[in-house]
């Protein structure tokens, strides 16, 4: 035996279901009656034909609107490229070494502005050379995106890049020899 809230809830399905069917009936007879009085003037297809149109172009102009209204749903984000746009700037053709490259010729990479750009010298100044694409992550502000916009436009000299050892000071660097 259905509970108190149980037999609610089932009225309010059957209201629910009831108003449905009647919205939708109401607009099958009134798109009969559309229809119908269309062959009922031209007597034929013709009219009906036109009245079939008329809901074509209903549907299509509905559409329209619904995509200028909305963006573009994406595809999942990882078949997508990034464009390869940077704003005024034109984008270079030709790889630039990051390596040599001064901070005006990096500027002209897509995403790259004269902060960024500047980033990048400082780093290369305080760190090396840059070995590969993953070194040139290490800066702040490129990310998987940027780097994956660079990846074809870049291209990375070979420098010497000195490793952590020889970056760093020893204590017996410090240390005067006792001669």
């Amino acid at each position: 035996m259905p509970t108190a809230s149980e037999r609610q809830a089932l009225i309010f399905l059957a209201a629910v279901a009831l108003v449905g069917g009647g919205v939708r009936m109401a607009g099958v007879r009134r798109f009969e009656r559309e229809s119908g009085a269309a062959r009922l003037l031209g007597g034929g297809a013709a009219n009906a034909g036109a009245a079939v149109a008329r809901q074509i172009a209903a549907v299509d102009s509905a559409r329209e609107r619904t995509a200028k209204r909305a963006p573009a749903r994406r595809s999942s984000p990882a078949r997508q490229r990034p464009t390869l746009t940077s704003g005024e700037r034109t984008v270079t053709r030709d790889p630039v070494d990051v390596n040599i490259a001064s901070a005006t010729e990096l500027e002209a990479l897509p995403r790259v502005g004269p902060a960024l750009a500047q980033r990048i010298v400082e780093y290369r100044t305080t760190h090396g050379a840059f070995g590969s694409l993953e070194d040139l992550r290490h800066v702040r502000g490129i990310g998987v995106t940027t780097a994956s916009l660079l990846e074809p436009l870049v291209t990375f000299s070979s420098g010497h890049r000195p490793i952590q050892s020889e970056s760093r000071r020893n204590r017996r660097d410090s240390v005067k020899p006792l001669h």
